[in-house]
């Protein structure tokens, strides 16, 4: 069974599947679709999904949402289930792309500087936006999967809408992060 997670970046994507990555039932693909990715992936984009090998019951995939990314619709055909991620805030998605672009931290803590994200040029910001928009109206728009937001998910405890939709005795919704999140504020220390 394959279980894809299709996200915009900075949604909480990573978060959710490492929750799954803790399952002995479950192989977990770190956006195998995406070249960039090669740390993390067994395959890099150049092998049809239809191709890939696991060895446990369950599959399950995060892929960053790219419109140009020639085997998502092979991806998205071949899933059992299909899971869109989103983000409502589009603010503090932006904030949080611009930090992850300037210090290439996408998946650890952070702390938010406005003075270091004006560093980000409005090409980035353009692609991001555009994504975002082509990701909504593909995807987010479309009632035929099953969608839910980060906010949902990690402060609403949406993650058992997932368990739900999932459907698999060995995911239950026990010990996911909720409210959890990569962004911590400053604290500042001032002597008076």
């Amino acid at each position: 069974m394959i279980i894809t997670i299709i996200a915009e970046p900075r949604s909480g994507s990573t978060n959710l599947t490492n929750w799954f990555g803790l399952k002995k039932e479950f192989t977990v693909f770190f956006e195998p679709l995406n070249v960039g990715m090669k740390l993390y992936n067994q395959y890099k984009g150049d092998i049809s999904p239809k191709d890939w090998v696991y060895n446990t019951k369950y599959l399950l995939v995060k892929e960053i949402y790219k419109a140009d990314s020639p085997f998502l619709k092979e991806l998205v055909s071949i899933s059992h289930k299909v899971i869109i991620l989103y983000r409502e805030n589009t603010k503090l998605q932006e904030e949080s792309f611009r930090m992850a672009v300037y210090t290439g931290n996408w998946d650890r803590n952070w702390s938010y500087s406005p003075n270091k994200i004006e560093a980000i040029s409005n090409v980035d910001l353009e692609w991001f936006s555009n994504l975002k928009s082509n990701f909504k109206s593909e995807y987010v728009d479309d009632d035929s999967y099953f969608r839910i937001s980060y906010e949902e998910l990690y402060y609403k405890n949406g993650f058992q809408r997932i368990v739900d939709y999932i459907d698999l005795p060995e995911v239950q919704n026990i010990k996911f992060p909720y409210g959890t999140k990569y962004r911590v504020e400053n604290t500042i220390d001032k002597l008076i």
